[in-house]
Formats: structure tokens, C-alpha cells, sequence
């Protein structure tokens, strides 16, 4: 069964229940996690992530909280291995939630999910591509493909819509023939949020329930140099803030330590008609961008205005966190008492992204993550970047868990 539906404004909506929080999660004096770096290749720069054993996520404790929440602002990316069952979306949410205490509305972080569909008595909400579990709304279900039979409800037959490359870069595209041959590209460089009213999350949570089998892909720039970089089919590619912040001039590095970004109100419905670029991290100029007076309404206190340098609540890490798709306007200083400039026009708010985000999105400084049936992996969205990659339609499905909550605070530098 595939299915298709429209987003709108008036969409039914589902009621979310507030998160529990760290407070209600049964007590033990002490974890029984255990932390092993993931270990990176000799030509890699990249210098987080790691494995965590010995935590059932279905059963973790408050000592376990802090154990993986102290883990998670150290290293950035944690994976946990070895989990006895699979996570279910109750225990999902309660981990990602208790990183936020004070939000207390449990919302997802891209805002009210329209209805999707009903069967036997249960409406579904959410969009093709990211329909939510009816238990546990705010955890969703991404990738491509066929539902396992009878997963939580869903009809027979109900299929993933997955992401194209197609549908959303510059051409040209690469053709299908050598799709299905490995060919792939990343989709779409970001942080998680909505860019307008909602907090960014704080935390991202996947859960592998089916991945993609088959040889590894081979994902292209399409630069003038011909990069690529193999990597296992459907992985999730992540890059550190902390890394871009250091690959840039040091004049550069001094402007965007001072300077603000602008996105745009109801970001993803502006771009929706527009192009990405090759390598994802763009959107090209070519004004097909929706006007603001054709946007669903918005209010001009509720574009969200963020440094382009964030810290980590815990270590005090710094990080050029940016979503180059959604920016609109750029307030440049170079010193925190210097003149700000205001840079309105697209094309210039553009070159300027693509100066900053650019260094960092080269093979040595990215981490693919092969995700392997029933391992969860939580990253700090306040510090990583990542990307979908795509992987012939012959490898099977690719079925994820995903939770991430609206934040009760908008990110500061």
C-alpha cells in the first residue's frame, strides 16, 4: 500500500502527551554502561562517536541517564550495542525526552502532524515519508519500503515513502542504472528543527528495525575533483560542528563567532519548489523559492534568529551549527563590538553558507554510521551535522525509529 497525502494548515491533529522526564526512571546507585570509542580509520579526522554496552535502553535507570547523557555531550554520537530487544517507541521517547526536562508540551519538533490515514479504528498521522506511531506519536518512522507485517498497526502493505534525489537536487541526476549499481548521493546536510517558532531538539534518536542488504555505496560530490567516498547502504553521515569551526580562515572563524543567521519563516515550505544542490547542503538561486505573503501565515517574532556558533550545554564545545537550506538573511560582525551587516540578497547569503559549510564536508571528516538491525544511536543535535544517503531499491527495505522533541529553549552561543 502506498500512500500519498498533502500537508495543511488546517490538518487534523494529534494530542501529544507531555515526557515524563529523568525523574520517573527507576533508581540505581550506579551504571552498568561501559563506553568504547569507535574506532576511525588512519586517514580519518574525524574524532567522535562511540559504542556503549551494557545499558538495556528498555530498562535503563536514572543512573544510566546520567551515565549516557554525560557520555553523549563528550563524545557526540553514541551507539548502543548489544540491546536484548528492540526498543520500543514508549522507552524511545522517555530517553530522548529526559534530556529536556523543562519542555513540558512533548511536542514533535516539527510541529502538529496532519492526519494520514485510518484502519481498524486507529488514525494515523504524519506524512508518507515520516508517518508516526500511533502509541508513541512522537517517534516516527523513516526510510523506504514495506512495514514488517502488523508493525504497530499499520495496514498490510503499508510502505515507507522514502527520500529521492530526483525529486529535490539540481540535475543532472544520476541515472538509474547506475543508482542501482551504488551510485548515491547525500541528500540533505541539517540539523534537526523546524527553523521557525520550534526549538531545535537537543538530542536525535534512530532505531534500526530492517536496514538495506547489499555491497557498500559509492556516494559522489560531483565536484571538479570526481570525490566520493564509499560507505555501507543507508548509512546516516554525520560531520562535527566543532571540526568546520576549525577548517575555516581565521578572519572567517571570527566572523561567523559573532554573526546570525536568519531562516526562513516556514522554511521547508519556502523551499519546497526550490533545488538543492549536488552535495546537499544548498539551496541554488534560481528564485523558485515561494514569496513570503504566499507562505502559510507567520509572525515575524517567531523566525527564528540563531548564532552560527553554538555551545555545548556541558563542556562548553564550540560548534558552527548551520542549516544552509533554510537560511534567509545573515547578520555579519567581525568582533562581538564591530558593525553588523545585514546580508539579505540569496545569492550572496548562499556563497557566504557555502564558504563555511564546504571545508567540512569532505570524505576525512565524515562518519557514516552503518546502522545494524536493533542497535539505537543518540547524537547531539546541537553539535552534528548529518545526511540520508541513498541505496539501490534491489537492497530491501530501510526502516528507522526516530525521535526527536521540540526543545524548551532556542540554541545560544
Amino acid at each position: 500500500m502506498v500512500i500519498t497525502a498533502t500537508v495543511t494548515e488546517d490538518a487534523p491533529v494529534l494530542h501529544i502527551a507531555a515526557p515524563k522526564g529523568k525523574q520517573s526512571l527507576p533508581h540505581a546507585d550506579k551504571s552498568t554502561g561501559r563506553v568504547v570509542l569507535i574506532k576511525h580509520s588512519a586517514s580519518s579526522a574525524v574524532d567522535f562517536g562511540a559504542e556503549i554496552y551494557g545499558i538495556d535502553l528498555n530498562n535503563f535507570t536514572d543512573a544510566d541517564f546520567d551515565f549516557i547523557s554525560d557520555a553523549l555531550h563528550k563524545h557526540k554520537l553514541l551507539v548502543f550495542k548489544e540491546q536484548p530487544e528492540m526498543l520500543t517507541p514508549q522507552q524511545q521517547y522517555r530517553l530522548t525526552s529526559s534530556f529536556d526536562p523543562e519542555e513540558k508540551t512533548g511536542g514533535f519538533a516539527h510541529g502538529h502532524d496532519p492526519f494520514l490515514i485510518s484502519h481498524n479504528g486507529t488514525n494515523f498521522y504524519g506524512i508518507p515519508k515520516r508517518p508516526a506511531i500511533p502509541v508513541q506519536p512522537q517517534v516516527h518512522i523513516l526510510g523506504r519500503g514495506p512495514l514488517p507485517d502488523g508493525h504497530f498497526g499499520f495496514p498490510p502493505g503499508f510502505e515507507v515513502q522514502g527520500i529521492d534525489h530526483e525529486e529535490f537536487h539540481l540535475p543532472p541526476h544520476i541515472p538509474p542504472d547506475e543508482r542501482e549499481a551504488g551510485a548515491s548521493r547525500f541528500y540533505q546536510w541539517h540539523f534537526d528543527g523546524s527553523l521557525y517558532n520550534i526549538p531545535p531538539p537537543r538530542v536525535g534518536c534512530l532505531l534500526a528495525v530492517r536496514t538495506p542488504k547489499g555491497a557498500d555505496v559509492t556516494v559522489r560530490w560531483e565536484d571538479e575533483e570526481g570525490t566520493t567516498m564509499k560507505m555501507a547502504p543507508g548509512a546516516t553521515a554525520m560531520v562535527a560542528g566543532s571540526r568546520a569551526l576549525a577548517l575555516l580562515d581565521d578572519e572567517t572563524r571570527e566572523i561567523v563567532l559573532h554573526s546570525r543567521i536568519e531562516y526562513a519563516p516556514h522554511a521547508f515550505v519556502w523551499m519546497a519548489g526550490a533545488r538543492s544542490s549536488r552535495l546537499g547542503h544548498l539551496i541554488e538561486t534560481e528564485g523558485l523559492e515561494k514569496k513570503l505573503e504566499d507562505l502559510p501565515k507567520w509572525e515575524k517574532e517567531k523566525v527564528c534568529v540563531y548564532p552560527m556558533v553554538w555551545k555545548n550545554a556541558v563542556t562548553g564545545e564550540q560548534s558552527l551549527q548551520v542549516h544552509g537550506q533554510g537560511a534567509f538573511k545573515l547578520y555579519l560582525k567581525k568582533s562581538s563590538e564591530g558593525e553588523e551587516t545585514v546580508v539579505d540578497d540569496l545569492k550572496e547569503v548562499r556563497a557566504f553558507m557555502d564558504k563555511i559549510m564546504r571545508p567540512v564536508l569532505k570524505p576525512e571528516n565524515i562518519y557514516a554510521h552503518p546502522h545494524k538491525e536493533q542497535d539505537v544511536i543518540l547524537w547531539y543535535n546541537r553539535a552534528l551535522w548529518h545526511s540520508i544517503t541513498e541505496f539501490p531499491k534491489s537492497y530491501g527495505p530501510r526502516v528507522m525509529h526516530q525521535c526527536n522533541v521540540a526543545a524548551s529553549d532556542h540554541p545560544s552561543g
